[in-house]
């Protein structure tokens, strides 16, 4: 099956979800490629220098893909393509893969990645999509009732045979505390409140090495080491023994072995295994609408001294992290839920 996968060209989870994807798909027989919108408009918006180009390019040597700018180049090459499927990934090419299937008459999917106004903003390609992914239950829930029976939900998985601990590892060092995401608004207060719960820790004389990676927008980090956006963290995820963050970047850091604890607008302290329990998948949101705890940097400076005075105990929970990993948050789980979803749209007597 030939799979077009249609996305954006930045740094975000989204270019990483799709890139994945595509490298897991062409494992397990079909052939993608991923088409890029790419113009003066999106690199703009997306913020991305011709520097960031070339180093997100040299992430993609296991896809094929190519770049388009105008919606008639895009149509031909899906034809020349011969392309079975078309699957978009973002909001800004939603209607260049709807156009696709109006001409081509392709089965067209869609995944949601995040929580809009879906119908409202983008109703007409939702109507005309065959199937729809959502990333969770409140994305399903964002993207109105009318369209409720076209929907999967289809939790994100990452590649745990890449990102994996460094076998080579020591211990006898500081303890290392990473904050990773790309986060803004009240998500990323996360990120503050941790460097706060940091300085009582200095204050008190415990040494620590800490860094963040990505983007925290709009909040002050206090003086913790700031690394910006890595195009790939891996070494950084090695590096580190505890990691803060949600979402993706959380179970990325989870796979590399660090002990994971959920941090957005809320908190939820450690990651634990009996959280999957009985077929549940929780959202690693951090909101406080799930539940979670509001910001206290007590008790976050609480539960990282607790591991700096039980080193043994903390070996055990970063074991246990990539346990869990490997258990819930395999890449290989979602591409097979994402054939499926394909299977089901190509089908002669699917009925949207």
């Amino acid at each position: 099956m030939q799979v077009l996968l249609l996305s954006i060209m930045a740094k975000c989870g989204v270019f990483t979800h799709v890139r994945d994807l595509a490298v897991h798909l062409k494992k397990k027989g079909f052939s993608p490629i991923i088409g890029f919108l790419y113009n003066s408009a999106t690199m703009s918006l997306f913020k991305v220098s011709r520097e960031d180009r070339t180093a997100l390019e040299q992430t993609l040597v296991e896809v094929p893909y190519f770049y388009y700018d105008t919606l008639s180049s895009l149509v031909e090459k899906a034809k020349e393509l011969e392309t079975d499927i078309v699957h978009a990934h973002s909001p800004i090419v939603l209607k260049h893969a709807a156009y696709i299937k109006y001409l081509l008459h392709i089965p067209f999917v869609i995944t949601l990645h995040g929580v809009i106004d879906w119908s409202r903003h983008y109703g007409t390609e939702l109507k005309m999509a065959d199937k729809i992914i959502a990333v969770g239950p409140e994305v399903r829930e964002s993207c109105g009732n009318n369209f409720h029976n076209k929907v999967t939900i289809i939790y994100n998985g990452i590649d745990t045979e890449y990102f994996k601990p460094d076998e080579n590892r020591t211990t006898n060092h500081p303890l290392r505390i990473i904050w990773i995401g790309r986060t803004s608004g009240s998500a990323a207060r996360g990120a503050e409140c941790l460097s706060l719960s940091l300085n009582k820790l200095k204050k008190s004389g415990i040494p620590f090495e800490a860094k963040i990676v990505g983007y925290p927008f709009g909040v002050n980090t206090h003086g913790i080491e700031y690394c910006g956006w890595v195009h790939d963290p891996l070494p950084l995820l090695q590096w580190s023994d505890i990691a803060f963050g949600r979402g993706r970047s959380l179970r990325e850091a989870m796979a590399c072995g660090n002990a994971g604890f959920l941090l957005a607008e809320g908190y939820g302290g450690l990651v634990h295994s009996k959280w999957f329990e009985n077929g549940n998948q929780p959202q690693l949101s951090g909101s406080l609408k799930h539940g979670y705890l509001k910001l206290d940097p007590t008790r976050i400076a609480r539960d990282i001294l607790y591991f700096h005075k039980h080193r043994d105990h903390l070996e055990s929970i970063r074991r246990d992290s990539r346990l869990i990993s490997v258990t819930y948050f395999d890449i290989k789980k979602m591409v097979d839920e994402v054939i499926a979803v394909y299977e089901e749209a190509a089908s002669p007597n699917y009925q949207p």
